[in-house]
């Protein structure tokens, strides 16, 4: 692999503004005075202290998501003795739901995302404010280490609050601009440690996902337990988003398809055909994949800069996500050693919610066929042998296959209630289905069950061998 061309020109700028909380209640949910709210909780505790919560914080957010409540759910506080710990349970509870007594607080900004061609990786600046750096960039870099750096090796696994805890002691050890050099994993979690601290912070991208998805956004967070990923968070801007292809050339050709295939999610998005097509024939080559960065990065830019905090449009971004979020939590839980990678996911949830988006009548049967062929033909769709293994099919128990999907995607940050499930549906390229300035529809789980098991199937991923899976 080798870089070639040049990106031009050098910048993306990004305007956004926002409100915390984000989105006005539809309705409340009453909390009430829990005996057990801090009893019996020692692990808790010591978690609690050091991310410098108030104690009973973590059951307030295990309350929470057992209650299957959704960013629209305002929190009524009003009972409790003591608040504090639902208060700061509820700011960073799918990144942010309001509670009463709340201030609305607004705030604005704009960001750079710059564009460094080159073979070498860019400067990292000389200030001396900690640098969170992923281990195998800095291994494969030889990059020069000081004091303040902090070397990590993430996982979907290490995707949490004790890493994001870790991470804040070592930022409130050292001042300065904070500066994050990984993957999407380590940006997720270590601009959310900077982002409790309010520290500035930018972003060094290193994979093709991250590049054109993971830190354009603002979206930080970590995954929470068995209620699946990037469940607790907040929105935070970096300053800055150095985009430098040099980086992918240590990139695993795996990982490569599992960035393009987000990036022909924002093709889609964008109703951009010909993209999509050169997108989805793309080999693995960082000169095949460069000139295309900046088109992929600016549709999600676009839409950031009009909806920042997820209100409206911003949710057509999760286009076959929700799926595919549970397919994660599945296999990292009877797949650890080798589970699904994001991406991989992702390819698979796009052909779920055509499928869906044919079948509930939105998509016309031509473009659903056109779309399925593309994603099916591609080079980043994940064969269905790797499928199956990834997945950890083999050891999951016979008849659970769908509950457990189910029960993923009724933990999905965009649902409003828990008789359904919301989903970001296709009408055509570059045009989703939406209401009233709502771009997801709510399907009723005894549709997505018959349906998941009806694509499952149908789509070859389950075998007649293992239709005792389901």
């Amino acid at each position: 692999m080798n870089t070639t061309r040049p990106l031009d020109p050098p910048s993306i700028l990004i305007s956004w503004s926002m409100t915390e909380p984000s989105l006005t209640p539809k309705t409340w949910y009453a909390f009430a005075e829990a005996k057990n709210a801090v009893a019996n909780l020692p692990q808790s505790h010591s978690l609690e202290e050091k991310m410098g919560w108030p104690a009973g914080t973590i059951f307030a957010l295990e309350q929470a998501f057992d209650l299957h409540l959704g960013r629209s759910v305002g929190w009524q506080l009003d009972a409790l003795k003591d608040p504090k710990a639902w208060q700061t349970a509820a700011r960073i509870f799918r990144r942010g739901v309001a509670f009463s007594g709340q201030t609305k607080v607004e705030s604005s900004g704009t960001y750079a995302i710059r564009f460094e061609p080159g073979k070498e990786p860019p400067d990292l600046g000389k200030d001396d404010g900690p640098r969170i750096i992923d281990q195998n960039v800095a291994l494969a870099w030889k990059l020069q280490l000081r004091p303040s750096d902090l070397i990590l090796e993430l996982d979907e696994r290490s995707k949490s609050l004790k890493t994001a805890a870790h991470i804040k002691a070592w930022i409130q050890k050292h001042p300065g601009e904070v500066t994050v050099i990984g993957g999407g994993i380590l940006s997720d979690v270590a601009a959310f440690a900077a982002a409790l601290l309010n520290r500035p912070f930018r972003l060094f991208p290193t994979t093709l996902l991250a590049m054109v998805d993971a830190c354009v956004g603002g979206k930080t967070g970590v995954n929470f337990g068995h209620y699946g990923k990037n469940q607790l968070g907040l929105f935070a801007f970096p300053r800055e988003v150095v985009i430098a292809p040099a980086w992918l050339l240590t990139l695993s050709q795996r990982e490569f398809f599992a960035g393009l295939a987000e990036g022909y999610k924002h093709a889609v998005i964008d109703g951009d055909r010909t993209l999509a097509e050169d997108l989805a024939r793309l080999p693995y080559s960082i000169s095949a994949i460069e000139p295309h960065l900046r088109p992929l990065i600016d549709v999600k830019a676009k839409i950031i800069s009009e909806d920042a905090s997820e209100t409206g449009r911003r949710a057509v971004l999760n286009f076959g996500h929700t799926l595919a979020h549970a397919l994660e939590t599945i296999s990292h839980e009877f797949a650890a050693d080798d589970p699904l990678l994001h991406g991989e996911a992702i390819g698979l949830g796009m052909l779920f919610a055509l499928s869906l988006s044919h079948h509930l009548g939105y998509l016309s049967r031509d473009s659903y066929r056109t779309i399925k062929a593309q994603i099916e033909q591609s080079t980043f769709l994940l064969p269905t042998a790797a499928f199956r293994k990834h997945l950890g099919l083999t050891k999951i128990p016979d008849g659970s296959l769908i509950d457990r999907l189910v029960e993923g995607v009724r933990q999905d940050k965009k649902n409003q209630d828990a008789g359904a499930s919301e989903w970001v549906l296709l009408n055509e390229w570059g045009s989703f289905v939406s209401r009233a300035g709502t771009f997801t529809v709510a399907v009723e789980h005894q549709v997505l069950r018959s349906h998941c098991r009806t694509f499952l199937c149908t789509s070859g991923l389950i075998g007649e061998s293992d239709e005792r899976k389901l």
